[in-house]
């Protein structure tokens, strides 16, 4: 059989039953959580010393991205509510999942949970089972709480009279080392809170040993893709918490959760403008989230400025003329969203040049 471009193809015949190499095994893997539950990391290797620093350092990342998200949701407000979003609510999960460019969806199911455990246990078995861990797994000393905190949150949102938003979940971060290959997956576990209600109201606590619960979960998995805008995350992750990049980011994350204009900044090409220079003729990009699927306007002391294009996350420009003293560089949306981003002046070309050289013969 061929294909259309002549290249021959080859069939293999496979039956079921018949045995596999025996020299093909599967491998054994160690796993731990941190105190959270939300990530886990698991190695094929029983030293972690045998870690590479690079994988070290991809997983370092999830952790910052982690801690991102989490201030970033957690210092959100909720529409129509006085107070700000829960991580265990799904809504503000689904858009951060949807909106970062992160995560990759692989595979979802439906699960129907039934169980006749209660306390510690039925947390235990429950987490077991979804994130599909062997029997008697350790302690999972964190499963209680987050269970019991995702109840919570399910009681919260089902007596609400909102019906659009009854969502509850969490999200797991599973970091694997695998024969030397660090694999990032993520696991978002979520339920109706509505239709859950009665399993919430009864709480992973209660202490009969007669109870029997069912559930209707929705497990999700990503493969996760780290972002690559936070910079030498893993030198300093203290500093890092406190950095203009990290401040930086986390108001990208919550410019996907309340629809906030946001602005990265302005590049030439691929180069960030580092400066309050603007070249006469030269074309820049300005890069953002929310900006708007119409065009707005922009203006510099007042005076609009032609825009090439505008779409919801790249506005380009090419500024004209000569302006010696830096003045406010605003940005409007097309839904009247106002944006400063500095103080900027325009020189000519030549005028750049003799800086630059300037400079050159100093140094």
């Amino acid at each position: 059989m061929y294909l259309k471009d002549e290249t021959p193809t080859h069939f293999t015949y496979l039956t079921g039953g018949e045995s596999n190499d025996s020299h093909v095994k599967e491998g054994n893997k160690n796993f731990i959580f941190n105190s959270t539950g939300n990530i886990m990391i698991a190695t094929t290797e029983t030293d972690s010393s045998n870690m590479d620093e690079s994988s070290r350092h991809v997983f370092n990342e999830v952790s910052v991205f982690f801690a991102a998200m989490t201030r970033a949701i957690t210092n959100t407000p909720r529409p129509g509510t006085n107070e700000n979003y829960s991580i265990y609510n799904y809504e503000a999960l689904a858009k951060v999942i949807g909106g970062s460019g992160c995560f990759i969806h692989c595979t979802q199911e439906d699960i129907k949970y039934t169980s006749s455990s209660f306390g510690a246990n039925f947390s235990k078995e429950l987490l077991s089972a979804l994130l599909a861990l062997p029997t008697g797994s350790g302690s999972l000393a964190f499963a209680q709480a987050m269970i019991s905190s995702i109840g919570q949150e399910g009681l919260k949102l089902s007596s609400e009279s909102d019906t659009t938003n009854s969502k509850v979940g969490n999200i797991v971060f599973v970091c694997e080392f695998l024969f030397g290959m660090p694999i990032i997956s993520a696991m978002v576990i979520y339920a109706d809170s509505r239709s859950q209600k009665s399993t919430f109201q009864a709480g992973p606590c209660i202490k009969t040993s007669s109870t029997k619960t069912e559930m209707t979960l929705h497990k999700d998995v990503y493969m996760f893709v780290t972002p690559s805008f936070i910079k030498e995350y893993a030198a300093d992750l203290d500093s890092i918490i406190t950095s203009s990049e990290y401040g930086n980011f986390v108001s990208y994350l919550q410019s996907l959760l309340n629809d906030s204009l946001w602005i990265d900044g302005i590049y030439e090409e691929d180069l960030k403008v580092s400066g309050n220079t603007l070249t006469d003729g030269h074309t820049y990009r300005i890069v953002g989230q929310n900006l708007g699927h119409e065009a707005g306007k922009l203006t510099l002391d007042g005076k609009e400025i032609p825009t090439n294009s505008w779409s919801d996350t790249e506005i380009k420009f090419t500024p004209s003329g000569v302006m010696e003293t830096p003045a406010p560089l605003v940005l409007t949306t097309k839904e009247q969203s106002t944006e400063s981003m500095g103080n900027y002046k325009i020189v000519k070309n030549n005028a750049v040049n003799k800086e630059n050289t300037e400079k050159d013969t100093v140094k």
